[in-house]
């Protein structure tokens, strides 16, 4: 058989072999948990590689056959018994006699639409690779254009992450100003790329943990596996099911890559954030770079699947709504009759059921355009008080254009159930532009987070977050834990704090949480050493309230000699009250 028609029968054969190989893929998907990361990744990208080798197969073993032969050698028709006469232009003419089988009669008409289908392919291919190789040019140049060095602590913590991930080659990590979210490059001598808005515009901390999945990349060789499978795309660009595997391979690289950035980090949490914080630098990478934002699956379902409790999938996605809304339907009916039953037995909720409806409102969520919509679709979020709720309501909280929907947010993750929502709350007080909702978080924090959990976050707040009004909410946030482990944080505030209204706060709160006695020493030094009459004047208010008149000889002292005539009023009022 000439190569044409070789090449035109696999083509065409390869549309029902390469689509049974996806459908083959999406079966495993339904069975293998989403969380196993690499599992999904070795077979999506051996299936991807089958789609290739089907055609490729079948091109070669048709190429090596006799023309005499070529109508019963390919896939779509059948071995005819007998001998075949007559030479191969001839033999053709047989195929379409009115007795022939259907698969030949089709064979026949196909086969004079070959060479075009051919030239359409190989247009199409052409026009492809021009295309990939004009990406791979302009990837090639993000490392010598527009590029600077970073600083010796970003050089530092490339080295040491490197070293943990157990990474032989040489990583350089430089600053572009091309790029805008950090994306790695190069195979043989990798390359990272930080935008100067990912050095200034994430902490320290975030920054380590989005380096992290770059060297993820690096040790996983993705540059070169998302060469190849451009390649693949581009030979294969005719075939849907090709698209979506190849979509399916990127997206479980980056899931692999977020669990590698986990293991480092230690925290799925914090490393959530550092994403969400980093989607507000992003946009989308060349062809050929792989950002820690990456090319495949949505944010929102990244973040889900490393912050929400552990699910297994039994079902497509497609098959759970399916089964969801019959048990809806057949729940509802069974309620409205009376015969629903509450007991330990027939109690138990259809947890497939339970997940269709929450994904449901996640989507709700995303897709309302009107403020007060999505105000209330929180609201119907936050009131399920389910953990599997926290990680859509961070990114709303993070995200949202408005901001009384980020406040609702933050006030939903602090009703979910067992404190789940903690984490994300503190992520919000710390990372969130908006001072008021960080404010929020820091409220919250103080009335629903355990005090092992807060007292370092709130006392960091305390003393260093640009807002005043943050710090004084971190200040009370502290008072509010109810903690022993919180008085030496508030009497550190008390005395060091610059802001004499965070100060303020901190000798009232001191004052509140601490033992009497203690109350007193720290009480009696801000009346006489703090710069502020205002902290002063606090002090005297709360040496009044301390119980069995433990304050009233400082009172009385303050009330005589107290170089500030404000502060000597104060005293004198508050011994009025006394008597």
């Amino acid at each position: 058989m000439i190569m044409t028609q070789a090449l035109g029968w696999a083509l065409v054969d390869s549309l029902w072999r390469d689509a049974l190989a996806a459908a083959g893929l999406a079966a495993l998907f339904a069975l293998v948990p989403v969380r196993a990361a690499r599992t999904r990744y070795a077979l999506a990208t051996l299936t991807l590689a089958l789609m290739l080798a089907l055609p490729l197969a079948t091109a070669v073993r048709l190429s090596g056959t006799s023309p005499w032969t070529s109508d019963v050698v390919t896939a779509t028709s059948p071995v005819a018994p007998g001998p075949v006469s007559g030479p191969g232009p001839r033999a053709v003419a047989l195929a379409p006699a009115p007795t022939a089988p259907v698969a030949a009669r089709i064979r026949a008409a196909l086969e004079p639409a070959l060479p075009w289908v051919v030239l359409v392919w190989f247009g199409g291919v052409v026009a492809l690779s021009l295309r990939l190789a004009s990406g791979w040019l302009v990837t090639r140049q993000l490392g010598s254009m527009g590029t600077s060095s970073v600083p010796y602590g970003c050089r530092e913590a490339v080295a040491r992450l490197g070293a943990r991930l157990r990474i032989s080659r040489t990583v350089r990590v430089l600053q572009s100003a091309v790029v805008q979210v950090p994306a790695v490059i190069g195979w043989l001598r990798p390359v990272i790329l930080l935008p100067a808005s990912a050095l200034t515009g994430l902490t320290p901390l975030q920054l380590d943990a989005l380096l992290a999945h770059e060297l993820a990349h690096v040790r996983r060789y993705d540059y070169l596996v998302n060469l190849i499978q451009s390649v693949i795309e581009t030979l294969l660009f005719y075939h849907p099911a090709v698209w979506w595997v190849s979509q399916q391979v990127r997206e479980e690289r980056e899931h692999c890559c977020d669990d590698l950035a986990v293991a480092v980090c230690g925290d799925a949490h914090f490393y959530a954030t550092a994403l969400l914080g980093m989607e507000r630098l992003r946009v989308t990478p060349p062809t050929f770079a792989l950002a820690a934002a990456g090319r495949g699956g949505s944010l929102i379902g990244r973040i889900r699947r490393l912050v929400e409790p552990m699910q297994t999938e039994v079902f497509p996605r497609w098959m759970a709504g399916v089964v969801a809304v019959t048990l809806a339907l057949g729940g509802a009916a069974h309620l409205a009759s009376g015969t629903a039953t509450t007991g330990n037995r027939g109690g138990t909720r259809t947890p497939t059921l339970d997940s269709a409806v929450v994904d449901s409102l996640i989507d709700r969520v995303e897709a309302l355009q009107n403020p007060a919509a999505r105000h209330e679709a929180v609201k119907t979020l936050g009131s399920r008080r389910d953990p599997r709720m926290v990680p859509p309501l961070l990114a709303i909280a993070q995200h949202d254009g408005d901001e009384e929907v980020q406040h609702e947010a933050v006030k939903a993750l602090g009703k979910v159930r067992g404190g789940a929502g903690v984490g994300a709350l503190l992520d919000i007080a710390r990372t969130h532009p908006n001072p008021d909702v960080r404010r929020k978080a820091v409220k919250t924090v103080g009335d629903v987070a355990p005090p092992e959990a807060a007292l370092g976050v709130l006392e960091r707040l305390a003393q260093r977050d640009p807002d005043a009004h943050v710090q004084q909410e971190a200040v009370e946030a502290l008072g509010h834990l109810g903690s022993p482990q919180a008085v030496a944080p508030l009497a550190r505030l008390a005395r060091v704090q610059p802001n004499a209204e965070v100060r303020d706060e901190a000798v009232e709160q001191y004052a509140r949480s601490a033992a009497p006695e203690s109350a007193l020493v720290l009480l009696v030094d801000r009346l006489a050493n703090d710069s502020s009459s205002a902290v002063q004047a606090e002090a005297v208010e709360r040496l009044a309230d301390l119980p069995d008149g433990l304050g009233i000889p400082a009172l009385r002292e303050a009330a005589r000699s107290h170089p500030s005539r404000y502060v000597r009023a104060e005293a004198r009022r508050r011994l009025e009250d006394y008597r």
